[in-house]
Parts: C-alpha cells; structure tokens; sequence
C-alpha cells in the first residue's frame, strides 16, 4: 500500500511539474516599447530685414509612428494666428517624411518663448503610446551673426561671410528657396568651427550641394543664411537638429 502511495505522490508531482512547465512557456513576443523614439524642441531665432522673430521648433518620429495620432503639449499656451491659443499641436501638422516629423508651421513670436517642459505622445501602428518629456532650457544667444555674401550673376564661387557669435557651438551655412515649406535646401554645410566666419561656395554641385544644379533657375532669388546654433546641455556637438537648444539665424536673398 505504501508502495502504491509513492507511486501515486510521485505521478501528481510530475504531472504538478508539467503544468508549470506549460505555463512558464509563454509564446506572447516582448512589447516593443520603440527605443528609438525621440521627441525634441529648440527655437529658432530669425533676424530679417531688420526685425527679430522666434519659432518653436518641434522634432520627433520613431519607426512607425502615427503622426495623426501623436502630439506635442506644451507648459503654455501660444497664440496662433487667428487670435486663439493653444498648448497642444497634432504632429500629423509637421510631417516631413517617413520616421520623421518636423514642425514647419508654428506661429512667429516676438518675444523668445519661455522655457519649460514640452511632452510628446507618440503613439505607433501597433497601439503603443511612447511618452518623451524634453525640457527647453534658458539658453540664450545674445547675438545674430548676420550676413554678407560676395558675388554677381554669373560668378563661379559665392564667398558668405558673418560676425562671431559668443556662446555658440557651430554654426550653418544654406542656400535655400524663397519658400522653403516641404523642400530641402539646394546647399547646407551644417557643421562649421566657430572659429570660422566666411565660407566659399562654389556653384560646381560638389561638397554641400544636396540638390542638382539644374534647380538654380538663372534670375531665380534664393535665401542664403548663416544659423549659430547652442547645442543642449551635456550633448555631443555633432551636428544633428533634434540636439539644439537655439539656432539664430540671418539671411539675405540673392539672384542666381
């Protein structure tokens, strides 16, 4: 009888075991929680002809995010240019492209905005809501650097020179459209010494064109501006936009 029960102990044990093992054997894949979302704010300071405005600026994306369905909530409300306010901004407003989500259409300020913490939910194809929080720091560059540019219709070369900018980490070079919505620049060197304050172009389609040639309509205007950027606190200079704080920017037409 003993027997009997040892063997009967021994089989529920077993059998015990079995569904443990069945159950710690969970197929459901791990929530992909997209650690390569990113959500980032910087303003942008623009002197043209005379006056200076500022911009907030907005990035974020992450491999298949619903840009309908993600926002930016700001620690304030901004007017906008129908006279009402608002702290939140759908980011399907700023799409610039796949992964990527880029705010063209913020209303211009005449007052730097406030610092603070700006929220970004993201929200991705599968359901999952990324929540970012990137803090806009006080950071201020006292100056613009403005812009002068040496050249006439028909020249090879464009030399663009500009005044030193105390505080600034690196400084941009573009030449752009006169509407600039939804289109690269035709020329960008983004990553310049602030020990540098001129800079040649040559009109050849070599280092710093990103559009061909052929988009330089002869008796066209185009916007050639120089930004001195402050990148965040703590952040590697490398030269990628979701890592400044400030960008001041001057810039001046010219006819190709």
């Amino acid at each position: 009888m003993k027997t009997i029960n040892k063997i009967i102990a021994l089989t529920l044990i077993i059998f015990s075991l079995t569904l443990t093992s069945c159950n710690d054997d969970d197929n459901t894949p791990p929530q992909n929680t997209h650690d390569d979302a990113y959500g980032d704010v910087l303003v942008k300071r623009m002197e043209m002809m005379g006056n200076t405005k500022y911009k907030l600026i907005f990035f974020a994306g992450g491999i298949d995010v619903v840009a309908a369905e993600s926002k930016v909530i700001l620690p304030y409300n901004i007017t906008l240019a129908d006279g009402s306010e608002t702290n939140e901004f759908t980011l399907e407003e700023f799409w610039a492209g796949a992964n990527s989500l880029r705010n063209m259409s913020a209303p211009m300020m005449m007052m730097k905005p406030a610092a603070g913490a700006f929220t970004f939910s993201l929200k991705f194809t599968e359901g999952y809501v990324k929540t970012i929080t990137d803090t806009l720091e006080d950071t201020m560059v006292e100056n613009n650097p403005g812009v002068t540019i040496t050249y006439a219709p028909g020249d090879t070369s464009m030399t663009v020179s500009w005044n030193e900018v105390p505080n600034a980490d690196l400084y941009c070079v573009k030449i752009t459209d006169l509407d600039i919505l939804a289109k690269k620049p035709l020329f960008k060197v983004g990553k310049i010494e602030t020990t540098q304050t001129s800079l040649t172009i040559n009109f050849d389609g070599g280092n710093g064109w990103m559009r061909p040639m052929s988009d330089l309509v002869s008796g066209t205007n185009f916007w050639v501006s120089v930004a001195a950027k402050k990148v965040e606190s703590g952040t590697v200079i490398s030269g990628a936009s979701k890592d400044f704080q400030l960008s001041t920017c001057s810039k001046t037409q010219f006819t190709y």
